[in-house]
């Protein structure tokens, strides 16, 4: 087994998504997980997880009388042979759901210590960035072979792009080099305000479905509206929020001047164990904010330490959080 694939990524031959794309075995294990959705779902296409509307998969729900220009094939000669009467089969609709992805590519997400923000190859496993879209590159697999259908959206300041529904899973490859194409430079600086890139028209889904955001929710504002907007686009949302172990429990010490990675303004500040509780109790109260939130809009958090092996955080995180499923 390669480093890749115990990292729980490959890198295939070819340069496309090889950052991204899992590795073997946790490919196999994604593939016999769905995407969990909340509430029923309705979609075009036919898929393998159940509507609320009745059409022509092969599950039973009920009859109904028959009524003229009814298909005749539908008919239960049984009940009418019993009772004289006609009757048609119905059976539940199963469509796909789409599954979007929302990923920040904001500078606070590709910064590491040591490291230039623009050569994703020298990243760790921990970045936030690569952490983020390995992640999304696994719950889209598991999208993809479940029949729903994945789309992905990349925002810094603004959408900076958009990989519009795929569906299959020969269509993988699309959504590894989008998410690949994602660990390129930001084109904008990222916004304080959550609301600036994901209120433009457009840039939420036009129809029901679940919507995965992947970010580390460094915003000054804007959290809570977005959580509101997605919401009233009738989007089942899991906010997955991706912190360095650096960011959970800061090592710093001493005398220091911090960086804003999004604006670069400067700040010398002492850093000892008083400021290193009020930083914890502050995270903490971040994170109880973001999750009673989630809560009340019926939404999903799930908190992510980026030192946890990525197998470990999709398999048996999510498996346990409910995120990733076996379909029913």
């Amino acid at each position: 087994m390669s480093a890749a694939d115990r990292a729980g990524h490959s890198a295939p031959e070819g340069n496309k998504g090889k950052l991204v794309r899992p590795g073997e075995s946790l490919l196999r294990g994604v593939e016999r997980l769905a995407v969990a959705a909340s509430g029923r779902t309705r979609g075009t296409q036919q898929g393998k997880r159940r509507s609320g509307a009745l059409g022509s998969s092969l599950e039973f729900a009920d009859y109904r009388a028959y009524v003229p220009g009814d298909d005749i094939r539908r008919l239960d000669w049984n009940v009418y042979g019993r009772t004289g009467r006609a009757y048609i089969r119905q059976y539940w609709d199963e469509q796909e759901t789409d599954v979007t992805f929302y990923l920040d590519v904001s500078r606070s997400m590709r910064f590491e210590p040591g490291k230039p923000e623009t050569n994703p190859d020298t990243w760790s496993d921990t970045n936030k960035l690569l952490y983020a879209a390995r992640i999304a590159a696994c719950a889209g697999y598991a999208a993809l072979c479940g029949d729903d259908r994945a789309a992905a959206v990349r925002f810094a300041g603004s959408v900076e792009g958009r990989l519009h529904p795929v569906r299959g899973r020969a269509a993988a490859h699309r959504l590894f080099e989008f998410l690949e194409q994602s660990l390129g430079p930001a084109a904008d600086p990222g916004a304080e305000d959550l609301r600036v890139p994901l209120a433009v028209p457009g840039a939420l889904p036009p129809r029901p479905g679940v919507s995965w955001l992947l970010t580390d929710g460094l915003y000054a504002s804007g959290i809570e509206e977005t959580l509101k907007a997605f919401a009233a686009a009738r989007q089942h949302l899991v906010f997955v929020h991706v912190l360095a172990p650096d960011e959970w429990r800061p090592a710093l010490r001493g005398e220091l001047r911090l960086i804003d990675a999004e604006t670069e303004a400067a700040k010398d500040v002492a850093v000892h164990e008083n400021a290193l509780r009020a930083y914890d109790e502050a995270l903490k109260e971040h994170v109880r904010a973001i999750r009673r939130r989630c809560m009340e809009l019926g939404f999903v958090y799930f908190a992510v330490d980026t030192s946890v092996p990525l197998e470990e955080t999709v398999l048996v995180r999510m498996a346990r959080h409910g995120l990733l499923q076996r379909p029913r």
